[in-house]
């Protein structure tokens, strides 16, 4: 009979971990899985930006990211690399390319919104939910590949946490 409640006991804690698994949402420990993420699904969809106007003394581009309304600020960033006709994702996690060549923010209610796909009439709504540092020209040169990054910062598992 103990034996049983034991087991049960840790079966149900299991489970319960199970949920908790997911990390606060842009933490580098999200950012991390995101960068996994990228290269199971967005290699093939960002390789034609990865490779443009690439900084050749660094080799790679970089995206840094933070949500507006949590305290400290957290800012986490993806490392992407132009590789045998691929983006791929090199790093992910808290930010350390002190040059990035993109910096997005907004509140995690704009981002939610960004992620679900809700851009507004002709996109509009890429630049008035968040604050995008970055050359404009080729995050519009680029629209569809920005569009996937956005939606897919969804996809992975997250809490809403501040990281």
């Amino acid at each position: 009979m103990f034996k049983r409640l034991i087991l049960s006991s840790l079966i149900l804690f299991g489970l319960s971990s199970i949920s908790f698994a997911a990390e606060p949402w842009m933490s580098p420990s999200w950012t991390k899985e995101f960068c996994s993420y990228w290269n199971e699904h967005l290699q093939s969809t960002m390789a034609e930006w990865s490779n443009y106007n690439v900084n050749k003394e660094k080799g790679y581009k970089t995206i840094a990211f933070y949500r507006q309304d949590c305290n400290p600020k957290v800012i986490s960033a993806v490392e992407v690399k132009y590789e045998n006709g691929k983006a791929v994702c090199i790093y992910g996690g808290l930010q350390k390319d002190q040059h990035p060549e993109f910096v997005m923010y907004a509140t995690t209610k704009n981002w939610k919104s960004l992620a679900a796909g809700e851009f507004g009439f002709l996109n509009i709504g890429m630049f008035t939910k968040m604050t995008f540092k970055g050359s404009k020209g080729e995050a519009m040169q680029f629209i569809a590949p920005f569009k996937a990054f956005l939606v897919d910062l969804g996809k992975v598992s997250y809490t809403d946490t501040c990281p």
